[in-house]
C-alpha cells in the first residue's frame, strides 16, 4: 500500500549536507534538533538516493524558521543577553542542557512481557543515557518463561530485575513505584529507543517547574518500513508536537471534561511523575492496560 521511508535525525545547529545511501526509499522523514532539541520533522522527496542539502535547507526556511527564532529568544532571555549581530552567533553555539548541574536521583521503570529480544534495543539505549544519577529497574510482567530474567541478570546487570506475577501492565507499573528508590519515576515501554538526552530535559524541567507533577514528551517512530507503521502514524500516532504545552486544570476549570480524553496530552512510552504524587492521588488502576479485558486506557 506504501512505500517505505527512512527515518533520520539531523542536527541542524552543524552545517547541513546532503543525506546520502537512500537506495530503496522514495521518500526520508528528518527529525530536526537544534543541539539535541527537537525542532520539527520534515517528510521530503529522495532523488537519485539521496535527499539534498539545499532542499533540506529550503523546507527548514519554510518550517523550522519560527521555531528557530523562538528558540533563540528563550535562549536570550534566559542568559540575560541582549540580542544583536554578534550575540546571535555566540546563543546559536550555545548548549543549555549541559549547563544544568542539578541531577536528582531518577528511577526508569520499563515494564515488560515475554519480549526479551525486543527489550535488547530498549535497554542498550538506556545505558547510553548521559545522566550521572539514574536508578534501572525491569519489571517483568506475569512471563511465560525465563527469557527476559536471563536476559536482564547475564547481560544488563546495571538493572535490577523484578517480577510482577499479577498479569496487567498496570500491575507492573504500580510494582515499579513501589521499588523505585528516585524522587522521579520515569516510564518508557520495552520497545523504545530513548534519547541520549531523555532524563537531562525530565530533571530539568522537574528543577525549574516546582509545581508540575507530571511530565510527558515527543515520541517518533523508529522505523516506517510497513504500512501498519505508516497507517499509524497518518491516524494519530504517539507524536504531539514539538512546542512545549503547560496544563493545569485550575487555569481550565470549565473544561475539565477534557482531561478524560488523556491521550491528547501524551503516552506511556514517554511519561514521568513525581513519586510524592502517587501518595496523594494514589497509583494506577489495576483494572485498566494490556492483560486486562480493557486492553488500555491505563496511562
Amino acid at each position: 500500500m506504501f512505500d517505505p521511508i527512512k527515518i533520520v535525525s539531523l542536527d541542524i545547529s552543524k552545517p547541513i549536507k546532503d543525506i546520502e545511501n537512500l537506495k530503496g526509499y522514495n521518500k526520508v522523514r528528518i527529525l530536526c534538533k537544534w543541539q539535541n532539541n527537537p525542532v520539527c520533522c520534515l517528510t521530503l522527496s529522495v532523488v537519485n538516493d539521496i535527499c539534498p542539502a539545499e532542499l533540506i535547507i529550503k523546507e527548514m526556511e519554510t518550517k523550522a524558521s519560527y521555531e528557530l527564532i523562538r528558540k533563540l529568544l528563550m535562549i536570550s532571555l534566559e542568559n540575560g543577553v541582549r540580542l544583536n549581530e554578534k550575540s546571535l552567533r555566540e546563543l546559536l553555539l550555545k548548549d543549555n542542557v549541559d549547563e544544568f548541574k542539578q541531577t536528582p536521583l531518577v528511577t526508569i521503570a520499563v515494564c515488560t512481557r515475554d519480549r526479551a529480544e525486543q527489550l535488547k534495543l530498549c535497554l542498550d539505549s538506556l545505558i547510553e543515557l548521559n545522566y550521572p544519577n539514574i536508578d534501572l529497574i525491569v519489571i517483568d510482567n506475569a512471563p511465560s518463561d525465563n527469557s527476559t530474567k536471563q536476559l536482564v541478570l547475564n547481560k544488563y546487570p546495571k538493572f535490577k530485575y523484578v517480577c510482577e506475577p499479577r498479569p496487567g501492565l498496570n500491575w507492573a507499573r504500580n510494582r515499579a513505584v513501589l521499588e523505585a528508590k528516585g524522587d522521579i519515576i520515569a516510564f518508557t515501554d520495552d520497545d523504545v529507543i530513548v534519547d541520549t538526552n531523555w532524563i537531562n530535559a525530565i530533571s530539568k524541567t522537574f528543577a525549574e517547574e516546582p509545581d508540575t507533577i507530571a511530565i510527558t514528551g515527543l515520541v517518533e517512530p523508529y522505523e516506517l518500513e510497513e504500512d501498519s507503521h505508516i497507517l499509524f502514524e497518518m491516524y494519530g500516532g504517539f507524536g504531539r508536537g514539538y512546542k512545549p504545552k503547560w496544563i493545569n486544570i485550575k487555569d481550565n476549570y470549565n473544561k475539565r471534561w477534557q482531561y478524560f480524553i488523556t491521550g491528547q496530552f501524551g503516552t506511556g512510552a514517554n511519561m514521568a511523575f513525581r513519586r510524592s504524587i502517587f501518595n496523594v492521588i494514589g497509583f494506577f488502576d489495576n483494572a485498566l492496560d494490556v492483560g486486562t479485558v480493557t486492553n488500555g486506557g491505563g496511562d
